[in-house]
């Protein structure tokens, strides 16, 4: 647990806090419940995607059970910046001292994600997941100043706080930012390619380690395995396998593993 003293900032409008800095010894602006408030609401807002719009209407003309609504939609904000998170713990972790900090990763990505989900609609939550991480920097403001690049990704909650000042002392620190950027963004590209549960659980091991890639391949795994001993897998058109009938779909048999299905 993090504990730093603090003191009321009268010249905040947001309720904001004064913190001490002990590296230039002054009281520097600060509003942690101003900014977990706003992560919070970006992370309610809902995104539009159409393919679950399109299933439940063909599901509707054919008269069986609505596609249900996904209770997940508001987690999708926080599962993306915990999934950056973890690609940034692996990818420095042999270099933890330039590795972009967690206040920077959930500033950037909470803002493509409210962009996103304001401007665009999307397929499916993977689509949404990419546009986000690849709006991620499109926030940060660059200023020549002094014959160098300098650096801001402000506080929105208070006045003053630059979460990207450690970059103005540091130009490695926001080098390891974009390098690690341009990596996730790649890594998630060659995940998307990857074809077959043994290239895909390889490729998430490299990326976010054994034990979380471990227990996403047992959960899908597990997941199917069910449905189709229950009778309830079924194949359809544009959206490939479902644990659920839908317009159009195909039941996929048990397998009893005997040469042929019975």
């Amino acid at each position: 647990m993090d504990i730093t003293p603090s003191i009321p900032n009268p010249a905040c409008r947001f309720g904001g806090e004064l913190v001490p800095d002990k590296t230039v010894k002054v009281w520097k602006a600060s509003n942690p419940k101003g900014y977990k408030h706003l992560f919070e609401q970006r992370a309610k807002l809902v995104p539009v995607i159409r393919l679950r719009k399109n299933i439940a209407a063909d599901s509707a003309r054919a008269n069986v059970e609505s596609y249900p609504e996904a209770g997940s939609f508001k987690g999708i904000l926080r599962r993306t910046v915990q999934i950056a998170k973890r690609h940034r713990d692996i990818m420095f972790v042999d270099d933890r001292d330039v590795a972009p900090l967690s206040v920077i990763i959930t500033t950037l990505a909470s803002r493509s994600y409210e962009w996103c989900v304001t401007n665009r609609d999307y397929d499916n939550e993977l689509d949404l997941l990419f546009d986000v991480i690849r709006h991620v920097p499109d926030t940060i403001e660059m200023r020549r100043l002094d014959g160098r690049d300098q650096w801001f990704i402000w506080n929105e909650t208070t006045e003053g706080e630059n979460f990207a000042e450690k970059w103005n002392r540091s130009p490695e620190r926001a080098e390891a930012f974009f390098t690690w950027h341009a990596r996730f963004w790649a890594d998630l590209v060659a995940l998307e390619a990857a074809s077959g549960l043994d290239h895909l659980g390889d490729t998430l091991k490299s990326l976010f380690g054994s034990r979380p890639s471990n227990a996403a391949i047992d959960s899908l795994t597990e997941r199917v395995s069910t449905a189709r001993r229950a009778g309830n897998l079924h194949v359809a058109p544009t959206v490939g396998l479902s644990v659920r009938a839908l317009l159009a779909s195909t039941s996929v048999r048990a397998n009893t593993f005997y040469g042929s299905n019975r």
